[in-house]
């Protein structure tokens, strides 16, 4: 049988063995969008090409603001300590503010799974109670609703709600209620398909 012979030349990336890939994806993710997977320490194991920041084998908080890293640090210990699923907003070393998702996985060297999503740095601005508001308002409540489901009088629902438009800088009430609608939706329970707006109509 004879021997064909081909010059040899540099694989090509679908011919790389598995264990030689490198550990950083293909810039796929959306601008201001990052993912990363973590080791139980919070060291990253393997993250999306976005970020040049961080890098494999960096703690997960090594940019962060100085108030933002214990929060990140007690976030992971708790997602895997406890198997708890966290949300929370941190700040990095440039002031650009972050929602980060948090959420477990089932082996120790991948012990945890990170979204984070780039914010507005005005959000920092927002009350507790108008964040609680623009909560509502992003399930598609209407300001009544609202007011019953925080036990507060309609009056100050507006004055909530327009505060936070004025602090957003958003130009009419369509702005904040698409503002809402990206920044403060918080999907229902696993389970649970009926939206708060519906529960309140049907009520």
């Amino acid at each position: 049988m004879s021997r064909h012979h081909t010059k040899r030349t540099g694989a090509a990336p679908s011919q790389i063995l598995p264990s030689a890939r490198p550990k950083v994806a293909s810039d796929v993710t959306l601008a201001g969008t990052y993912v990363g997977l973590c080791d139980w320490h919070g060291c990253v194991v393997w993250k999306s090409g976005a970020d040049d920041h961080l890098r494999i084998g960096d703690e997960l908080w090594k940019n962060a603001a100085s108030r933002s890293r214990e929060a990140l640090r007690s976030a992971v210990a708790s997602v895997v300590t406890l198997r708890e699923h966290r949300t929370l907003e941190v700040e990095n070393e440039w002031n650009e503010h972050f929602r980060v998702w948090m959420w477990p996985l089932n082996d120790p060297d991948i012990a945890v799974a990170a979204l984070a999503i780039r914010i507005p740095s005005e959000l920092s601005l927002i009350t507790e109670r108008e964040a609680a508001c623009l909560r509502c308002l992003a399930q598609g409540m209407s300001t009544r609703d609202i007011a019953k489901e925080l036990e507060i009088g309609l009056t100050t629902v507006h004055t909530h709600l327009r505060r936070s438009r004025e602090k957003l800088g958003l130009a009419t009430s369509e702005a904040l209620i698409g503002f809402a609608a990206r920044y403060f939706f918080v999907p229902p329970p696993s389970g649970d398909k009926d939206s708060a707006a519906t529960r309140r109509r049907s009520g």
